[in-house]
C-alpha cells in the first residue's frame, strides 16, 4: 500500500514538473519575441484561464481563439500582435468588465479604449503598434485579478 502511495505521488510530482516545465518554456518563448505573435500570446491568455490546457499547443490555443471570435478568420499563428490585439485578447480571455461601450459593442477598439482608460497598456502611438512579447506579459500581470491587477 504504501509503495502504491510513494508510487502515484512520483508519477503526479513528475507530470506537475513536466507540464511546468512546457509552460515555462512557452513563456521563455514569448518573452523573446520582439515582435509577439498571436499563437504565442494566445497560449499564454488561454492557458491562464484553462481555455486549453497547459500542455497545448500554441497553434491549438490560436485555433481556440480563432473559434471564438477574439481573432479574425483572416489573421495567421505568426502575426504580429497589436496594442489593439492584445487589449481584447486580454478582456475577453480575463472576462474583464468594461464600461458602456464594452457592454453593448465589444470589439478590439472597444477593448483598447477600456484598456487605455484603466491605464493597463501604453497608448501612445496607438492601437495598431505592434507589442513584444515582455510588453504582452506586462499587459496579462496588470490587467489579471489573481496577479494583483484589475477586477
Amino acid at each position: 500500500m504504501l509503495k502504491n502511495i510513494i508510487a502515484w505521488a512520483l508519477l503526479t510530482a513528475g507530470l506537475a514538473t513536466s507540464l511546468a516545465a512546457q509552460s515555462n518554456d512557452r513563456l521563455d518563448e514569448l518573452l523573446s519575441q520582439a515582435q509577439a505573435r498571436l499563437d504565442s500570446t494566445s497560449y499564454l491568455l488561454l492557458a491562464s484561464t484553462g481555455v486549453v490546457a497547459e500542455d497545448a499547443t500554441p497553434d491549438a490555443a490560436f485555433a481556440a481563439a480563432q473559434s471564438a471570435g477574439w481573432i479574425g478568420k483572416d489573421r495567421q499563428p505568426g502575426d504580429g500582435v497589436s496594442v489593439e490585439d492584445l487589449s481584447f485578447l486580454v478582456m475577453k480571455s480575463q472576462k474583464l468588465s468594461g464600461g458602456i461601450e464594452w457592454m453593448f459593442l465589444p470589439s478590439p477598439r472597444a477593448a483598447y479604449r477600456e484598456m487605455d482608460a484603466k491605464g493597463l497598456i501604453n497608448s501612445s502611438a496607438g492601437p495598431k503598434r505592434l507589442v513584444a512579447g515582455d510588453e504582452v506579459i506586462r499587459t496579462f500581470s496588470a490587467a489579471h485579478p489573481s496577479q494583483g491587477g484589475q477586477e
